[in-house]
This record gives structure tokens, sequence and C-alpha cells, in this order.
């Protein structure tokens, strides 16, 4: 199994989006990122698309205010670096349905992938719901709500046939993000967090993000421990959703095997 994190372009919002602090006027870059998973048994896989192309008039105005796209690079260019295309994909894991993760998914239109794309069944019930009473937060829903689309959905943690990919759901952020295990030989396990934890400055000042990103802190602390439970149990080393310095040293560690 070959893992390779791809780099999406960023954000730039107020850093208490994604980590409390005092300062509501200082801003942070906030990475868009995803994974492409090269599985000797389920093909190449993709965790996350990023960002829609279309952000500047698909998106709301008041997402676009709160979280400013800085720099687009989409799914297809940061494939093609890797010699792939959207065609190439067989399988897409979608950590939560927000913008800029599932933004990207209009590239994979008469893919096979399109046809295969895995989310946890509380998440798929939440995003629809949001969108469709008038409360869609930072959900979009003509980004996810395609015709052609088939979600499979998980409802407990599960690991993939094959072996290597473990995926667990959490309750933070939204109340089914899917995190994924991953077992590497030259970097061990690998915790990959999303949403629910965004930085390494967060996760190791136990900082939860501003504002009402999460319905209580509560919600952040328990999963917070459930991480820290895991991190020892598996010996992993975590990836955080949204930490600029720590994707950037990983996207230029290349291909991790």
């Amino acid at each position: 199994m070959k893992i390779s994190v791809l780099y999406l372009g960023r954000l730039e919002c107020r850093k208490y989006h994604l980590i409390e602090c005092d300062d509501h006027k200082e801003l942070i870059k906030s990475p868009i990122m995803s994974i492409l998973i090269e599985h000797p048994i389920l093909g190449n896989i993709l965790y996350d698309t990023g960002n829609s192309p279309y952000y500047s008039t698909e998106y709301p105005a008041s997402t676009l205010e709160t979280y400013p796209v800085a720099e687009f690079i989409s799914i297809e260019d940061a494939l093609k670096e890797k010699g792939l295309t959207p065609a190439d994909i067989d399988m897409i894991i979608l950590s939560h349905l927000h913008f800029d993760h599932a933004g990207g998914l209009r590239y994979f239109t008469g893919t096979k992938a399109m046809k295969n794309v895995v989310v946890s069944e509380a998440e798929l019930k939440n995003a629809f719901c949001q969108v469709m009473t008038g409360k869609p937060g930072a959900y979009v829903k003509g980004l996810f709500d395609l015709e052609e689309i088939r979600f499979k959905t998980i409802d407990k943690d599960t690991e993939l046939a094959g072996g290597g990919i473990r995926l667990f759901i959490q309750n933070s952020h939204t109340p089914g993000v899917t995190g994924m295990i991953l077992e590497t030989k030259s970097m061990g396990n690998v915790i990959v967090t999303s949403d629910t934890i965004y930085t390494c400055d967060s996760y190791q000042k136990e900082l939860p993000p501003g504002g009402p990103i999460n319905k209580t802190k509560k919600e952040f602390y328990d999963n917070l421990n459930r991480i820290k439970a895991m991190e020892k149990e598996y010996s992993a080393k975590l990836l955080f959703g949204h930490d600029y310095e720590q994707v950037l040293k990983w996207k230029e560690k290349g291909v991790i095997i």
C-alpha cells in the first residue's frame, strides 16, 4: 500500500475558527488536503476531494466571507502530478460532506469512483437534513447531491477488504466524521483525524475551535481523549485536518510506503 498527501490549496480565515484564542482578528492558513491510497487489492482510493472549481459563485457569500479561498488547486491537477486522472480512482472516502471536502466530487462524473463513495450514515443524514431544512452551515447541497452518485454508508468502525485501512466514526465537528487508521511500513500506523482536530497545536494544547463549530466543547474533548487513547494503542503518528505546516511537510515526503 502506498500513501500520498495531496495539497489542494488553502483557506485563510480567522484563527479562532480553528483554534480557540483571544485575538479574533488573527488570521491562519488552513490547507485543503486529500489523501491518495494506492491499495494492492482495492485499487486507487481517494480520501476527500477538496474545493469546488466554482467556489466563487457556488458557495454562499457567508461561507466565502468566513472561509475565504486564498488558493485553489483542483483534485484533477493534484492527481495529474501523480500520473493519474479521476477515471483511475476506484473508490472515494469522504471524511464528511462540508464544502472543502466534497467540493471536488464533480470531477468524477462518469467514473467508477462516483458509484463507490463511502461516507458514514450519520454524516449523510446530517448533511441532507441541514440543507433540506434551510440550515446548511458548511454544507452546499449541489456539491454532493449529484444525479449519478452512489453512496456506500458505514455505521460503525470498519476495516476495508484487504487490510491496511480502518475507518472509524467520530461525533465531533459533525455527527459522523470518518477518520482513518493507515498501516504503513515506513511510518508505522497513521491516524487521520480530519476536522475533529484541526491542528497539532490544538491537539497538544487541548484547544477546541472557537465559535459554534461544535454544539458543545464536550464533543471536542470526548473525541480528543479518544484520539489520545488510539494514538497510544496503535503507537500511531497523527495527521490533522487543517494544519498548514504539517500538510506541506507530508506532501513533501512523496509516496509513503
